[in-house]
């Protein structure tokens, strides 16, 4: 359940290519050091361009996070991308009613997150390909503390038992 697909340095690492091959139309994230600095609202203009290529190819990238609408939308209010707030991650249950509400069909959703005990747990569980990527910033929110204690033993040991899952530059990097 803590295993993710694959690891990536960041979201931006994501090509259309690669996400066609998996035929992904859906791009679930994580906000707060994945998508921007969880203790900003300032977001590098790789950033942009890449959600622009995402939006030119038909891929809808949506923020998935347990913040509250109103400070998700005051953060991405520039970007293109829908919102789901309040997912009480790592439950998957938010995840899977969106997903049915919205005729998304699980197969083509791509889950996109820094944390191992909250987003891959929550796209694990619901059934999605997870990518772990590295956190934007060092720091975190004292909340988010708790959980990098105890994901680093858990993610050391994934590692050991599978010598594939280290960090990758994209997609077709996954053997």
């Amino acid at each position: 359940m803590f295993k993710p697909y694959i690891m990536l340095d960041k979201i931006t690492d994501i090509d259309v290519d690669s996400l066609k091959k998996l035929h992904i139309t859906t791009i679930m994230t994580d906000l707060d050091n994945t998508l921007l600095p969880w203790n900003s609202d300032k977001y590098d203009l790789s950033l942009r361009k890449w959600l622009n290529q995402m939006a030119k190819n038909n891929i809808e990238v949506m923020v998935v996070t347990n913040n509250s609408y109103e400070r998700t939308e005051k953060a991405v209010e520039q970007l293109p991308v829908s919102i789901v707030a309040r997912a009480v991650k790592p439950l998957p249950f938010t995840i899977m009613r969106h997903l049915r509400e919205n005729g998304i069909n699980k197969e083509n959703v791509l889950f996109v997150g820094d944390q191992v005990m909250t987003d891959v747990l929550a796209g694990n569980g619901a059934g999605l390909k997870t990518v772990l990527v590295k956190p934007l910033v060092n720091t975190d929110a004292k909340k988010t503390r708790v959980n990098r204690f105890f994901e680093r033993p858990i993610l050391k040991a994934m590692q050991m038992r599978d010598k594939n899952l280290y960090w990758k530059d994209s997609l077709n990097d996954r053997k």
